[in-house]
Formats: structure tokens, sequence, C-alpha cells
């Protein structure tokens, strides 16, 4: 069973990373290699795939153990994370094991934490930091981060309060991102933060 929930999280992962980052990538750089010319190592850079600014990694590092304490003293309400349709109901009676660990670093690190820091970040807060200042380069993309989390609300509508807190944390990555030039930071935040979220769940419903 164990075998069986890792293997569908590892797929899961996968597919969220060729449909989120490795697909949109992949359009991103013929274009810019066919008709900016550009080199990989160029492309790489727009798209935040370097190390950036080490001080900005420090800030991000802070923002997410505090993130993680949060989550830590306050965690949110158990019921809506293991109804049907919530990622996190696979975590439901796992426990704090080997395979609950496994699961949170693929949903955390890989399927959410870098499918989406490279789409929204990477690619989209990269290319609109080109075009606009800043304040609007993030705003903006914040607001694209944002639109598709509304649908938490079909699976968990008395969650409603934690969408401002979703917009802030898109503004304060968005930020990282453009500041350092790299999406370490944010992917950092992400990452960490989901992973808390889906042990806490795995803990607290351990029989």
């Amino acid at each position: 069973m164990k075998t069986v929930l890792l293997l569908n999280a590892a797929i899961s992962a996968l597919v969220n990373v060729v449909l989120l980052a490795g697909l949109p990538f992949l359009f991103y750089f013929a274009y810019h290699k066919r008709r900016h010319k550009r080199g990989g190592a160029e492309i790489a850079k727009r798209v935040g795939l370097q190390l950036g600014e080490a001080r900005y990694i420090g800030y991000s590092l802070a923002f997410a153990l505090a993130t993680v304490a949060i989550l830590v003293i306050w965690p949110p309400p158990l019921e809506p994370f293991v109804r049907q349709g919530s990622p996190q109901r696979a975590f439901q009676g796992l426990g704090l094991s080997g395979t609950s660990v496994a699961m949170a670093l693929l949903y955390g690190v890989v399927k959410t934490g870098f499918s989406e820091e490279f789409l929204f970040r990477g690619l989209i807060a990269g290319s609109l930091s080109r075009r606009l200042p800043i304040v609007w380069a993030n705003f903006v993309q914040s607001l694209i981060f944002f639109a598709p989390h509304l649908l938490v609300l079909r699976i968990m509508p008395e969650m409603w309060g934690i969408l401002p807190i979703v917009f802030a944390s898109a503004l304060i990555t968005g930020w990282m991102r453009i500041k350092s030039g790299s999406i370490i930071g944010p992917w950092l935040i992400h990452a960490l933060a989901n992973i808390a979220t889906c042990l806490s769940v795995a803990i607290r419903t351990a029989t």
C-alpha cells in the first residue's frame, strides 16, 4: 500500500513538472534560441535557473522557517485537508514515516515547489520584470499565480481565509525572484511550507 502511494506521488510530481515547467520551458527555449539566438546559459539565467544573490537565499530561508514555525504552532484545521479532492488526503494516517517524508518531499519540492515556482516566478515574473516596473511586474505575476488557487474553494470553501495569504506569499516570492534573479529562494519557501502542511496532516491523523 505504501509503495503504491509513493509511486503515485512520484508519477504525479513528474506529470506536474512536465506540464508546468518542462513544456513551457521547451517553447521558451526554442523561441529564444531561434528568434534571439541566445545560448542555453543565457536562457537559463533569464528564467531564474541560477544561484543569484546569496543574501536573498538567506532572506528566503528565514521566511520559510518562520512559516514552518507558524504552521507547527498554529496548524490549520485538519478536516478540509483530508476531504476528497484535497492533495493532502493521501497523507492521512501515515504518521511521521519514511513514506510520508518521501511523499512530502515529492509534493513540496518537486510537484508544487519547483514546477509552480519555475512557471510563475521563473518564466512569468522574469518576463514581466523585463517589461514593467518591478512593482507592477510583481503585482501582475501574483494575480496570475493567485487565479488558479481560487479553485481551492471548490474543495475547501471554508478555507477562503488562506487566499490573502496565498496572494501575499506570491508577492513576497515574486519580489525575491526579481531582486535576486533566481527562483531558488522562492522555491525554498514554497517547498518548506508545503512539506510542513503535508507532514502536519500525516502526523495529526496517525492512528
